[in-house]
Formats: structure tokens, sequence, C-alpha cells
């Protein structure tokens, strides 16, 4: 009766996948590994499901009660990799590898060496609080409290290199949204939860020359944690759980990816130039009458509705600052074109 209901248990948490664990909250979720088996991850346990039937594979408990599966994540059918640890922020934790599929498991200190780490502090990288693999050998976890940052390896875990570390921050993870990038951080004892987006191809790099706008990784406090930036930085509640707030931002991300992404759609109908532009946007409504075009600025805050037709058919712009937008072409409560908008 006891293993029936447990299954039951993981059964419920099949459909719920957390990327983002809590413990006593969402410290149970679900990995498929492929048609046939799921890997159920629970608070200290890997389970093997398949046709119902729900087999142990690796316990991860210790001495420690407060300790659990803080991450998993299967890189690749041959790469597993588990992160334990205590109950609490910033409380130590432990990297695990598996190369045979779970069955056993080897502590990685591989990152102890990081690169550039000389200035971290002691116990900056003995607490993990997730690992993430974004593609390829390339894998980043995000370290620490208070004292928190970020290190990255492109070789499949072999070495790694310190990204950046601040104070008054407590990062968690990171969303791909279109050609951008959003590290997200939860709440501490002095800060908010928040997150900011950056161009893709400033990944692993500095803000030496300012590229970044809303952060500057040389710097101790970014500007999210310290300032009131609703244009550059998305906070969530104060009330809300880690859980909840990996929740609030992974819907956020969605939203404007599904706001924001390129369609081929009917563009054969609709013009739009010039682009880039640093004052007058025309649109050639060839097809659709009366359209509304809806503007975004580069984090996806809607900045501007215009309903437009064919005697009213462009938009001065010319207020907006300079950089990259997204716009909306919709009609009759459709979307006719998404694309991007690049201001002078």
């Amino acid at each position: 009766m006891k293993h029936y209901a447990l299954l039951l248990f993981f059964v419920f948490f099949y459909s719920i996948a957390f990327a983002q664990r809590e413990y006593g909250s969402c410290d149970s979720t679900t990995y498929t590994l492929n048609n046939d088996t799921t890997v159920v991850v629970g608070k200290t346990k890997l389970y093997l499901l398949t046709n119902n039937t729900l087999v142990p594979l690796f316990d991860f408990t210790t001495s420690d009660t407060n300790d659990y599966i803080r991450d998993f994540d299967i890189v690749k059918p041959d790469l597993w990799y588990t992160v334990v640890g205590g109950k609490y922020i910033g409380m130590p934790s432990q990297l695990f590898k598996s190369t045979n599929r779970g069955q056993t498991w080897q502590l990685d200190t591989s990152y102890y060496t990081i690169a550039n780490g000389a200035n971290l502090p002691n116990n900056f990288l003995k607490c993990i609080n997730n690992f993430q693999h974004l593609q390829g050998d390339t894998f980043v976890m995000f370290m620490s409290y208070y004292e928190s940052g970020i290190i990255y390896s492109t070789n499949g875990g072999q070495t790694w290199t310190k990204w950046f570390d601040n104070l008054i921050s407590h990062y968690q993870g990171m969303f791909l949204c279109n050609n951008k990038y959003y590290i997200y951080g939860f709440k501490g004892d002095a800060f908010r939860a928040w997150m900011f987006g950056f161009d893709r191809q400033l990944l692993f790099s500095s803000d030496s020359v300012g590229l970044w706008n809303s952060f500057n990784s040389m710097g101790n406090h970014p500007p999210c944690s310290t300032m009131n930036d609703t244009v550059n930085c998305v906070y969530a509640s104060a009330n809300l759980s880690r859980c909840a707030t990996y929740i609030y931002f992974k819907q956020w991300i969605d939203s404007l990816c599904s706001a924001l992404s390129t369609l081929n759609y009917d563009q054969s109908f609709i013009k739009v130039y010039p682009n880039p532009t640093n004052g007058m946007l025309h649109i050639d409504l060839l097809a659709y009458t009366p359209t509304t075009i809806v503007f975004y600025n580069s984090m996806g805050t809607k900045v501007q509705i215009v309903e437009l037709s064919k005697t009213l058919n462009w938009v001065d712009v010319s207020a907006f600052s300079k950089g990259l937008y997204y716009f909306q072409i919709m009609h009759d409560g459709k979307i006719c074109l998404k694309d991007k908008l690049w201001i002078n």
C-alpha cells in the first residue's frame, strides 16, 4: 500500500516539471528520459517510472535531514548532474555526476579550481543554486546568496570560469527568448526578486563598454536590485515562494516570446519602412483595414498603440529612445505581422 501511494504521488507530479525546486514546496519533479521512461526526482531519491511501475534508482539521502535535491539535469543520455544541498538559501551544496544513466554517481569538484576566481569568498563555490545546460558543452551554475554570481564551462564541465558576482543578489537561472537571454534571481533579506535581459551575443562578456544597459557585470550592486527600473527589469511580488517566483518569470517569458516572435504570415500584404528609422514609420496596408500596430520595448513592455487606416498609415516614433523595439500589426483580433524595429 505504501508503494502504491508513493506511485500515485509521483504520477501526480508527472505533469508538473519544475526547473526550480524548493524544500517542502516543489521538491519533486520529473524528467522525460525517452518515450517509455521518466526519471522521477523526489526530495532525496531518484526513481524510474516505466509502464506505471516505479523503481528506485539512487538515494541521495544524507545524515542532515535538511538536505534535498536542489536540481537535476540530463545533459545527454550518458551525462547526468544532480545538485544536493541544504534547505535554506546560502547553505552548502554538492555537485554529483553520473556517466551511466544514474546507476552510480561521483562527486564533481572540478569547479573548485575555477579560473579568475581568486577574489571569490570561500562559501561562494560551496553553494550551488542551480545547474543549467545551455547547449552542446556549455554549462552554467548559479552560485551562493547575497554575494551571488554565475560560473560557466564551455568544455562539458572539465574546467570552469567565473563570469561575474554581485552583492545584494540571489541568481537562480536564465531563459532564452528570441535573441535575448534573461537572468532571474530570487528575493533576499534586503532585495526583491527580479529579472533582466541582454542581447544573446553578450553571453559571458563583461560590461566594460556599457553594452548591457540594465546591468553592470563589473559592479557590486545590480541596478535592478538597487533601483526601481521597470523598463529594464522585471519584478516579482515579494510574497511569492521561490517556485512561484520561477513560474511568474517563466510565464512572463512565455508571454513575451509569443508576442514578439517573428512570423511569416501574410507579410506580402503589409510593408513597414524605413527600418531602422529615427522619425516617421510608414505602414502600407495592401489588404487589411482598419489595423492596429502595437509597439513593445526590448523588455516586452507595451509602449504605444496606434489605430491605422488607409488615410492614417504612418506613426511618429521620434520620441522613442534609440534601441531595439518590437511591433505587432493586428487586424480583426488576429496578428498579421510581428517583427523587430530599430530606432536610430
